[in-house]
């Protein structure tokens, strides 16, 4: 007995009371016999009162030992979890309260925090999108291309952990992380975990409010009114995109940004963002608290970033002052929506803060300076300035035999405020306006057109180079050297427009399949991309040295599917 486990004393301790009573009744005379077997009934009913006590409290000892353990180590079995931790709104247990003192199992005091409810709701989900391609940037020296493209792909976690059951009805913590995924791509630092909207706040009666990173207000305005978002027709080929190139400056995603999300007051809703500049250098030429190898406000490796051989760098630093070609400090978005049945109304602003642009005139290190002059020997001076832009617009959705016809619209305004004198330079102020319709064919197809125009500016600070690589004219871009082939971009037209047209099929809610063609028609002094925003690569009018070509007619068709989980 001394050796034996609990589990297993209660059956002898049966046993044994059971051969003591068969031993009383052998050796009992039969004149005693009914008195002895009503003592032994007495004793064995008293015996087993005795061990259902003992088993009760046996078990109530193994049970809070058990509930120790399980707070102590993870669960790692998936039968364990309530729910399927793969699906939609999978439940995660949440974390068990320090063991406390116990009596047989029961708890000496409950604490504050008790009864236990599980009540953390996790969920995983993800969208992929890939795409075959075809384009032609009509550029001299490169043809017709095919491409396969990862398009806004990506992976998330979110979580909600709800605070009713402790006296705070109605709130809730919301935590998420989300990443790109690129699935046809070789990843970098794009792909890392959190790249996308992460964030941990509060939610309440009265909104949210959260910190981490977001797609900003002004962004978010009007996502919905592109049906070609993310492919090579994406509207931010134009809209948002102030220096008509691979990226879209007012259609972004802040770092380090704290912002505000209101209820939805009969269709109206508010939302606000800022984020805060936190940059080591007065001028904004340098990396942000926190962001050590990446400029505010540029892509990653890419336009403005700073890596080596991105343009716009110091050359040979990573770092070191050189975010000079977009880099901002502290950053406002805001913007309100209107959704009444078929009718939608939008207004957003957006303002960033000394915006530095001294990549262009070659000033941002006086130490190493090499003023930019053009032919007409006018020096380049682009600065530091604060940039805005705001939008209105709108959208209808009509019914009719065929299925809902949806119209979106809208108008925007983007604006440099460059200092007395520097106007022939700002390529950063111009309007534009977007316009798209989608009519539903059925249940599962639709036909989609857009298109987007670009206004002219009130000058360019550069030189790009004629679609002829043996052109007599030159222009004196950096400094002394002369490069032949080249004219000066602020003597010619820098209007845009982007036409585009596709078709969707609709598997079910979260599959589908489409194609989408598109045309950009730039001016001869404008160099807008296909695929700015979104798509896995951009299409630009570049030659194999990287030369700027004015003027090229961009095409590109693409079909691919996307799904969502």
């Amino acid at each position: 007995m001394g050796t034996m486990s609990k589990d297993r004393r209660i059956p002898v301790i049966c046993m044994a009371g059971a051969v003591i009573a068969a031993a009383g009744v052998i050796s009992t005379p039969r004149a005693a016999l009914a008195q002895s077997l009503d003592a032994v009934l007495q004793r064995l009913d008293k015996l087993e009162k005795e061990n259902a006590a003992l088993r009760a409290r046996v078990n109530g000892l193994e049970a809070g030992k058990g509930h120790a353990a399980a707070a102590a180590a993870p669960v790692t079995d998936p039968s364990k979890f309530k729910g399927n931790p793969v699906q939609h709104g999978a439940v995660a247990t949440s974390p068990a309260p320090a063991p406390t003192v116990s009596v047989g199992g029961m708890p000496v005091k409950a604490g504050p925090i008790a009864p236990l409810v599980d009540n953390t709701t996790v969920t995983i989900y993800g969208h992929a999108d890939l795409s075959l391609d075809a384009f032609n940037p009509s550029v001299f020296d490169q043809g017709t291309k095919l491409g396969i493209a990862s398009n806004g792909s990506y992976f998330g976690i979110r979580a909600r952990h709800n605070l009713a059951p402790y006296g705070w009805e109605g709130y809730s913590v919301v935590a998420q992380f989300e990443s790109q995924v690129d699935v046809a791509a070789a990843p970098t630092e794009r792909a890392a975990l959190g790249t996308r909207d992460s964030y941990l706040g509060l939610e309440g009666p009265w909104g949210a409010i959260k910190a981490g990173k977001s797609d900003t207000p002004y962004k978010k305005a009007t996502a919905a009114f592109d049906p070609f978002a993310n492919t090579v027709a994406d509207y931010n080929s134009i809209m948002g995109n102030t220096g008509g190139d691979n990226r879209a400056e007012f259609d972004w995603r802040m770092n380090h940004a704290i912002w505000y999300e209101s209820p939805i007051w009969n269709g109206f809703q508010f939302s606000a963002l800022f984020s805060p500049g936190q940059n080591y250098a007065t001028d904004n030429s340098d990396y942000s608290y926190g962001d050590y190898f990446q400029c505010n406000g540029a892509s990653t490796r890419g336009s403005g970033s700073n890596f080596p051989g991105t343009g716009g760098s110091l050359p040979g630093n990573i770092g070191g002052n050189g975010c000079t070609d977009g880099s901002f400090g502290n950053a406002f978005s805001v913007a309100g929506t209107y959704k009444n049945g078929p009718f939608t109304a939008i207004a957003a602003y957006e303002y960033h803060q000394s915006v530095n642009r001294h990549g262009d005139d070659g000033l941002e290190n006086q130490a190493l300076a090499v003023p930019v002059f053009l032919p007409d020997g006018s020096q380049v001076f682009t600065g530091v300035a604060d940039e805005w832009a705001a939008k209105v617009g709108g959208g209808y959705r009509f019914d009719n035999p065929l299925g809902p016809l949806q119209v979106y619209a809208y108008y925007e305004w983007l604006r440099r405020e460059v200092a007395p004198g520097f106007e022939p330079f700002n390529e950063r102020s111009r309007d534009g306006w977007f316009v798209s319709a989608t009519q539903s064919l059925g249940t599962h197809w639709s036909v989609s057109a857009s298109w987007a125009h670009a206004g002219d500016t009130p000058g360019a600070p550069t030189c790009l180079s004629l679609n002829n690589p043996n052109a007599p004219i030159g222009c004196v871009s950096p400094g002394p050297i002369v490069q032949s082939g080249q004219f000066q971009q602020n003597a010619f037209s820098e209007v845009a427009d982007m036409y585009a047209l596709g078709t969707k099929y609709r598997f079910n809610n979260w599959a589908s399949w489409y194609l989408v063609g598109a045309w950009l028609q730039n001016g001869m002094g404008a160099h807008y991309c296909l695929g700015a925003s979104g798509h896995g690569y951009q299409i630009c009018s570049r030659d194999q040295f990287n030369d700027t070509i004015g003027g090229a007619a961009i095409k590109a068709v693409s079909t691919g599917m996307t799904f969502d989980f």
